[in-house]
């Protein structure tokens, strides 16, 4: 009989524990996911919006209207977005399913405040309660050139403020028109181009020769001798079953680390990875977040790290030139460069900056947050000489300001299903960063991102300079 009850004690406190673990996991739904399950595009409720409530605007950075609700003449609202493909990657759509900011921002949008109030205010007018407008760290003018030079080119362009991680600018092509994606979507999803893919957040790219800006920290932190490290560069040297070429074969001659940045020598960051070891580089590869959870609000596809620390010398030579099965995004790339920029501290990027009532009260402020430390100040100071050197005297000299200094690493990636992908990641002024760039160019020319990204830049520093 003891043991009976004994057992029957046993059950019910495990039945009872059971009952408060759900409870609290029922409250955690609640209290502290519901915003992340109301944004998250697999949820199929984003297909449809609350009746009677019309939905929150999304503004830029000056309160530009991006994205809006308009009544239709039988009930209902339909989404408009004035400014149509220039925001489509950032604004997303809301008409099948929900995407960028229309699903990161759809809790607030749908939500009412003071919304007794608002009804009984709506009796009066004929109108319904509207939900909070979402504004953006969006800056339409850096937008807008950025979207302008693109043009026609696959790619992206990624700006950022070093300092803070806000986006103030982030372009995609292919893209589409958010006003007409209900009507285009048969055409938008069978595209082989994907214009529905948002490339700056979810494309991956073999990140080319600005790995290299990685490669020279691992020197700095496992080559004692880095400083005098030197080779001489005949254009190519053979690796285990591998031979690194430099671009077109040219011999750089005797090279120094400074020298090998600016002229993007292959040769020189293939050898000095044999000193650095494949473990070593991993190590440092992991902790410059190349695979961290980057906390972003829009989607994005997490960067691939294809180094593991027994890689063979010929994956360990590619992967120090930027080749190899190591793949970025153009948002990991422009966090890493701010990062460069900010004194070793990577910020968590954001784009969205806060949450505006319908009478112009101001609540979820978005504050700045460091992310991880990507290197100490001293190796940061090492990394903006060599990076101005590029731009200075090098292979970013198409991304010179007349009046500042840029800093900045040109890469030129392979790829293995047709012509090489051009990147420029860089940052100004060097005294003082505000802005910090990435920009990929698919398929193109060698270089062809550099002069676009100066540019970019020459528009950033204007407008970070007259809101500053």
């Amino acid at each position: 009989m003891n043991n009976m009850k004994r057992s029957v004690r046993r059950v019910f406190w495990l039945l009872a524990l059971c009952f408060f673990l759900l409870l609290g996991y029922l409250g955690k739904l609640v209290l502290m996911d519901r915003q992340e399950i109301s944004s998250n595009s697999y949820n199929i409720r984003l297909r449809h919006d609350v009746e009677g409530i019309q939905r929150g605007d999304i503004l830029d950075n000056e309160g530009q209207i991006l994205a809006s609700s308009i009544p239709l003449e039988d009930g209902g609202y339909r989404r408009e977005y004035p400014r149509a493909r220039m925001t489509a990657h950032v604004t997303g759509y809301s008409d099948v399913g929900k995407t960028g900011v229309e699903a990161a921002g759809n809790f607030a949008m749908m939500s009412v405040h003071h919304e007794l109030l608002q009804r009984i205010q709506g009796l009066f007018q004929g109108t319904d309660p509207k939900g909070n407008d979402v504004a953006l760290t969006i800056d339409m003018d850096i937008q807008d050139i950025a979207g302008d030079l693109l043009g026609s080119m696959k790619g992206a362009v990624v700006v950022m403020e070093p300092s803070t991680g806000r986006i103030l600018a982030m372009q995609a092509y292919p893209d589409f028109n958010p006003n007409t994606v209900a009507e285009e979507w048969d055409t938008l999803t069978a595209d082989e181009d994907s214009p529905l893919l948002n490339r700056a957040t979810q494309g991956l790219y073999p990140p080319g020769s600005t790995f290299k800006i990685i490669t020279a920290l691992a020197m700095m932190e496992y080559m004692p001798n880095w400083k005098n490290f030197t080779i001489t560069c005949t254009g190519e040297t053979e690796f285990q079953d591998k031979v690194i070429h430099c671009y077109h074969d040219q011999a750089h001659g005797e090279v120094d680390l400074n020298d090998a940045m600016a002229q993007s020598c292959n040769c020189f960051f293939a050898k000095a990875a044999t000193q650095i070891g494949a473990k070593n580089l991993s190590r440092v590869m992991e902790r410059c977040g190349i695979v961290s959870d980057y906390g972003f609000e829009l989607q994005y596809t997490k960067s691939m790290m294809g180094l593991n620390r027994s890689a063979t010398e010929s994956e360990l030579v590619e992967t120090s030139i930027g080749q190899g099965r190591t793949s970025v995004s153009p948002l990991y790339m422009a966090m890493m460069i701010s990062a460069v920029a900010n004194d070793g501290i990577m910020m968590r990027p954001y784009i969205i900056d806060h949450v505006q009532h319908p009478d112009g009260s101001i609540a979820d402020v978005t504050v700045p947050e460091k992310l991880l430390e990507f290197c100490t100040i001293e190796e940061a100071m090492q990394l903006d000489t060599m990076l101005t050197g590029v731009v200075e005297h090098g292979t970013g000299k198409a991304a010179r300001q007349s009046g500042v200094t840029v800093a900045g690493k040109t890469g030129t990636a392979e790829n293995a299903t047709g012509n090489d992908h051009s990147w420029f990641v860089g940052y100004a002024p060097v005294e003082n960063p505000r802005v910090a760039i990435a920009v990929v160019i698919e398929n193109a020319d060698y270089g062809k991102a550099t002069p676009l990204a100066g540019k970019v830049l020459q528009v950033a520093l204007e407008q970070t300079s007259e809101n500053g």
